[in-house]
């Protein structure tokens, strides 16, 4: 099967990033899946791009790395300070006692274009752009259930979170990732690991903001941080949702 990688990238001077989406579809559904990210771009909630860019890359079947999706669960918080509350419990579950810095380093992650690497351990940042962050790219959704399938040319947060927290944290140096969307009418988030799955978590910020970042928490060595960073933004993966 011939397939396409397609990323959608829209922004304006005022408001920086407005959306950005990606798809690895097969060729027969790039045509129609091209003007549904058009059509996204074009009306976000956080205004209207002066510039939008599609890049469409083929891709072989055989560069293409299989997942399944991580095992859900589901926080109810009445707000985000109950939210962050379950990040921290998250995080301590994990052996993670420098709890309140990572939180504190969460913010600085709102200015950036991508995810803050950073080690678990030592909290250095290992990104090698600190204003770009680490991008993680090139993954879809692949599933049976016909009508989610249908829905996923428009924006679907949880199954892109989804996609997103499967593959970051299947890489063995990723201990876990922390999530806030950047999008002023979306307050859930999540924590996700391979040791208790995605967590999805209500409520993390308040209705109207549009603060929003992510960090990977890494532990291993230089070798390894070069490999992590090389999989999370160039390796093809689909990820099995049933």
């Amino acid at each position: 099967m011939n397939r396409y990688s397609i990323k959608m990238r829209a922004s304006n001077k005022e408001e920086g990033h407005i959306s950005g989406a990606e798809k690895i579809i097969p060729e027969e559904e790039l045509e129609q899946y091209c003007s549904r990210l058009l059509a996204r771009a074009l009306r976000h909630s956080k205004g209207k791009p002066d510039f939008i860019n599609l890049k469409i890359e083929a891709v072989r079947e055989e560069e293409i790395l299989h997942l399944f999706a991580l095992n859900v669960t589901t926080v109810e918080t009445a707000d985000a300070g109950e939210g962050m509350d379950v990040v921290r419990g998250y995080l301590h579950r994990l052996g993670l006692e420098r709890t309140e810095e990572i939180l504190a380093l969460w913010k600085q992650t709102y200015a950036m274009r991508g995810a803050m690497l950073l080690d678990a351990d030592t909290l250095q940042r290992l990104e090698p752009d600190r204003e770009r962050g680490i991008r993680a790219t090139y993954m879809d959704m692949e599933t049976e259930d016909t009508e989610r399938q249908s829905a996923c040319g428009g924006k679907n947060h949880f199954n892109e979170a989804l996609v997103l927290a499967t593959k970051v944290v299947s890489h063995p140096n990723i201990v876990a990732e922390l999530c806030i969307s950047d999008d002023p009418d979306y307050v859930t988030g999540y924590i996700a690991s391979g040791t208790f799955g995605y967590v999805r978590i209500t409520r993390l910020k308040e209705m109207g903001s549009p603060n929003g970042g992510r960090i990977f928490l890494f532990r291993g060595n230089e070798r390894e941080r070069e490999e992590c960073i090389r999989y999370l933004q160039q390796q093809k993966v689909l990820v099995h949702i049933p």
